[in-house]
């Protein structure tokens, strides 16, 4: 399925994060089930809960413009510019129970294997692309499986996929409702993404994507608790949703 972009009781006033059922899932899975659990949550929790500002990632190592044709297939790096508006005629597919952009020729997936999307363009919208991908990964496939085909290899996400083993898919009831760059180098970028849930709802995560092996990947956070909690608004997002 595809479509064109289109803009788009309280416990009490504990943050979300001291909620022993997010904690314990968050502490269980990393990423994919710190969103799960807030998803979880979604029925209860203090509204006005908004999610700290994510901290600054280490200085650019990599040149300011990547040569075309590194991706793993040979996309165009493209504009190197951090879109601060929708990216125009958005095409949107749907990936497990998420809509998820696509532009196989342009930002990617170049490639689906598995049914794992994969292959980006270098670029800002490519990484974009990739971040949203992800997510939309986690409403179809187990955990592990997720990070086994789009993490970058480290320590961390030997532990996460230990730890997701046996477990299916997390994700449910989300699509995106907006985006915010904290930081973006050809290497690296740090890309926060809006939810919105069933029930109206806003949540927020954010994820850092490396450029490893000719693509871009998502990088377990060593600690596995990555920023996450829930918004009051879209202030601060660039609007943008399928529908």
């Amino acid at each position: 399925m595809s479509t064109n972009a289109s803009s788009s009781n309280a416990p009490d006033d504990k943050a979300l994060w001291s909620q022993p059922r997010f904690i314990s899932a968050a502490v269980i899975v990393g990423l994919i089930a710190v969103l799960g659990a807030v998803l979880v949550l979604s029925g209860s929790g203090d509204k006005t809960n908004t999610p700290a500002a994510a901290a600054p990632l280490p200085a650019p190592t990599s040149p300011d413009t990547p040569t075309d044709g590194e991706g793993a297939c040979s996309l165009p790096s493209g504009d190197q510019t951090v879109p601060t508006s929708s990216p125009s005629n958005t095409r949107w597919e749907l990936v497990g129970r998420m809509i998820a952009p696509t532009a196989p020729k342009a930002h990617g997936p170049g490639r689906e294997a598995g049914g794992f999307r994969t292959c980006f363009a270098r670029s800002p919208i490519g990484v974009l692309y990739a971040t949203v991908n992800f997510w939309a990964a986690g409403t179809a496939q187990p955990p592990a499986q997720v990070y086994r085909n789009l993490a970058a290899p480290s320590k961390a996400r030997t532990r996460a996929i230990n730890a997701a083993e046996g477990k299916g898919p997390r994700l449910n009831g989300l699509q995106v409702a907006g985006f915010a760059f904290s930081s973006y180098d050809p290497d690296r970028a740090s890309v926060k993404l809006a939810f919105r849930v069933q029930n109206g709802r806003l949540y927020q995560a954010e994820a850092t994507m490396i450029w490893k092996d000719g693509d871009w990947r998502y990088e377990v956070p060593l600690d596995q608790a990555p920023p996450a909690g829930e918004l009051k608004d879209l202030n601060g997002f660039v609007t943008w949703n399928g529908s």
